[in-house]
């Protein structure tokens, strides 16, 4: 195994959890300097103040790319690396890459027939996915304004890829959103949208399988893209990593309540608690922190940092360590969401919504299935019918000349 190290400066990285470690793919380590080779590390906690040893993974067959959509399946122990962009020249970018953690092994032939929809591959900026149950995937802002938002069931073979929003309903998907899924829901939080970064989102989304995309009243008190939701006490906390302002912010969502509480503004650090333009982060299923590691005060004007940093839910502060301490009461067993225009939302129905082009593909198919099980009826009955035709001939044969034998025989005797 490779020795451990110091990845340094990151930025437009994607970082996920594993069991018990932290795993980063992919970034760019300056302005113009991409991370080419060695771009696949893990580190499992406890960190403690200072640099952490990142321990390198396996990169063959596999391309590093920038602003990727991650995602790991906890059952199946696979890494899902969407979208992002390959920065070698005269590269294209993969669209989908699959890790599997149990052979550890990049992007094995079997995932190869699975379709990827071409926004994921030509837009080269991954959207934010999450889990709405297992094995159906949500995604949210592929960096298209026309289709960029998907689910994605791999509990069928293909993997079935169905489009949620498009330019005829109105839901234009925003970059770097904060994303995340509470009891088969997925709620969108904030990110800029692709014709003008400037523009950073207010509104609230919640998209329900059920009920398709709903957009509650309340709007963000502050606007922000890169954003990373942390899950806690049935409360959302969404870390606003850049607002326009000098340091991170967050604010905590109420999910009985759908409210949104004060904003909590970061203490300042330079190194620290700055804003981080394209930094990323990600929780432990059942902890209590957020890690967020590298990003940039301001993308090229800035320099991007080789720092981490915590955000601990349950005492509201920043940190810099990192325990493995476990916790039970993330979200509660009893915890009701609230309707969302009239719908409730609580008790979510995840079945996968099946598009057009395929309910014709399955219309088709069961028409061939009838109509060859017509067929094949049609057949057996004029086999039957012919077969009991000619035993009915055969009876009234034998019934008419019952003596012809007997009388045959006579005949020849006299003759003799």
């Amino acid at each position: 195994m490779a020795a451990s190290e110091d990845i340094g400066p990151l930025a437009s990285h994607c970082v996920v959890t594993y069991k018990n470690s932290f795993y980063i793919f992919g970034g760019t380590i300056g302005c113009n300097t991409w991370a080419s080779t060695n771009f696949f590390h893990y580190a499992t906690p406890p960190f403690s103040q200072g640099k952490i040893s990142w321990q390198p993974l396996s990169t063959t067959n596999v391309k590093s790319v920038t602003d990727p959509g991650c995602i790991v399946d906890e059952t199946r122990g696979l890494l899902f690396v969407l979208g992002g962009k390959n920065q070698q020249i005269n590269s294209t970018s993969p669209g989908l890459q699959v890790y599997d953690f149990n052979t550890q092994i990049w992007n094995d032939p079997k995932y190869s027939q699975n379709f990827i929809p071409r926004d994921l591959i030509n837009d080269n900026w991954g959207p934010r996915a999450v889990w709405l149950q297992p094995g159906l995937m949500f995604m949210w802002g592929a960096n298209s304004t026309t289709q960029g938002s998907y689910l994605l069931d791999i509990n069928v073979t293909p993997w079935q890829w169905t489009i949620l929003s498009d330019s005829k309903n109105n839901i234009v998907p925003t970059k770097s959103a904060g994303v995340v899924a509470i009891k088969g829901n997925a709620f969108i939080f904030g990110g800029f949208h692709e014709f003008d970064s400037s523009s950073i989102n207010q509104t609230l989304y919640i998209y329900s399988p059920k009920y398709g995309f709903m957009t509650p009243k309340f709007q963000l008190p502050v606007p922000f893209n890169d954003g990373v939701i942390g899950v806690w006490n049935n409360k959302l906390s969404i870390i606003m990593m850049d607002t326009f302002g000098a340091v991170m912010e967050v604010v905590n969502f109420d999910l009985k309540t759908f409210q949104f509480e004060n904003v909590i503004s970061a203490p300042f650090s330079q190194t620290i608690t700055t804003k981080r333009n394209r930094g990323y982060g990600a929780q432990f299923s059942w902890s209590d922190s957020v890690f967020i590691y590298g990003g940039t005060a301001g993308y090229c004007s800035q320099p991007i940092l080789d720092t981490w940093v915590v955000y601990n839910m349950s005492s509201q502060t920043w940190e810099r360590t990192f325990n493995d301490t476990k916790h039970k009461n993330i979200v509660s067993d009893d915890l009701t969401l609230p309707k969302v225009d009239d719908h409730d939302i609580d008790n979510e129905d995840t079945a996968v919504p099946q598009s057009t082009s395929d309910n014709s593909k399955i219309l088709i198919i069961i028409i061939i299935i009838l109509s060859s099980i017509f067929v094949i009826s049609l057949i057996l009955f004029t086999v039957v019918f012919i077969c009991m035709k000619r035993m009915i001939n055969r009876y009234k044969e034998s019934d008419n000349h019952p003596m012809l034998d007997h009388s045959e025989k006579s005949a020849t005797r006299v003759v003799s």
